[in-house]
């Protein structure tokens, strides 16, 4: 089974901000997880909430991220591999929550990409990585980006395109 993670947070540290929506599919789009969570240490995000749109009245009834730490893990732990766009920012917060996912199953469409876009950064000696929503507009898929269960929808299909140009390969 493969499945794929998204965040939308706080903010860009883990450890100090919090997950305000997470979404998990399978390979095939059934959702496996989608829901908001309120922060338990935060009462206010404004350069996050910009990006995103999730206020904190959208999330004051919701549940701590914390409390759904056991089916997401049994989610991972289940999986053979994990898809994120960004991986090591998934898994930060991952971490952040105590949740340990094998490094052998991650799978980063976004390191995928920046070779395909093929962008050459000479000063990183890269490619230099591009974000989500050019990566769908490469691959003809159009969406709301920064709604985790719209972002990962995407990541899926454009990994799976990306897989589909490499097997046409020589």
């Amino acid at each position: 089974m493969i499945v794929t993670i998204d965040f939308e947070t706080t903010g860009f540290t883990a450890g100090i901000d919090e997950v305000l929506q997470v979404s998990i599919i399978d390979e095939n789009c059934n959702v496996l997880i989608n829901t908001y969570c309120r922060p338990n240490n935060k009462d206010g995000w404004e350069d996050a909430q910009r990006v995103h749109g999730i206020t904190p009245l959208m999330v004051m009834n919701e549940l701590p991220f914390e409390r759904y730490v056991p089916t997401v893990l049994d989610i991972l732990n289940k999986a053979d591999n994990v898809i994120a766009y960004n991986a090591d920012f998934e898994n930060s917060f991952l971490k952040a929550y105590g949740i340990y996912i094998d490094p052998g199953k991650w799978l980063d469409p976004m390191i995928m990409f920046a070779r395909i876009y093929g962008e050459y950064d000479s000063y990183h000696d890269s490619y230099r990585w591009q974000s989500l929503s050019k990566c769908a507009k490469y691959y003809g898929y159009e969406f709301k980006a920064h709604d985790s269960l719209e972002d990962v929808k995407v990541t899926l299909y454009c990994y799976k395109k990306m897989i589909e140009g490499r097997e046409k390969q020589c």
